[in-house]
């Protein structure tokens, strides 16, 4: 039995996620979220998202990092929103205040991100996985 999954490739998903990650920097724009004094190491993440490089190591950090300064943002403005947006999508939860409304809106656009990241790298990690069945398979049949 043959189950077969139709999935986008993985330069399909990479380049979704090269997208998002641009209308990321894009959505850190139209937010009032201070950076304080991560904001030299968040745009340099941003600056290589947008020239295209998502899969630096060290981004990992960066990201949580980013994560927090969002989910303190929105606990500090809507006490008990943090439970929201962390176990759902907040596009049913929007707000009435534009600037609060902003730092929802690029929340949910670090989460696009970092879903699509974490795709591929699965998907990577998926065929290096593959491959080195491939070659056991062929080395034991030799």
């Amino acid at each position: 039995m043959t189950i077969t999954q139709n999935q986008p490739s993985i330069e399909t998903t990479a380049r979704a996620t090269i997208k998002a990650a641009r209308a990321l920097q894009t959505a850190l724009d139209e937010s009032p979220l201070d950076l304080q004094q991560d904001a030299l190491r968040i745009r340099g993440m941003l600056d290589a998202f947008r020239a295209g490089e998502l899969y630096r190591d060290r981004d990992e950090a960066t990201l949580d990092l980013l994560q927090t300064l969002l989910l303190e943002a929105l606990t500090a403005r809507a006490p008990g929103y943090r439970e929201i947006a962390l176990h759902c999508d907040t596009d049913d939860f929007a707000f009435l205040d534009p600037e609060l409304e902003a730092i929802r809106r690029l929340w949910e656009q670090l989460r696009r991100v970092r879903n699509l990241r974490q795709t591929v790298l699965d998907q990577l990690a998926a065929e290096r996985q593959v491959n080195a069945l491939r070659r056991r398979s062929l080395a034991t049949n030799t």
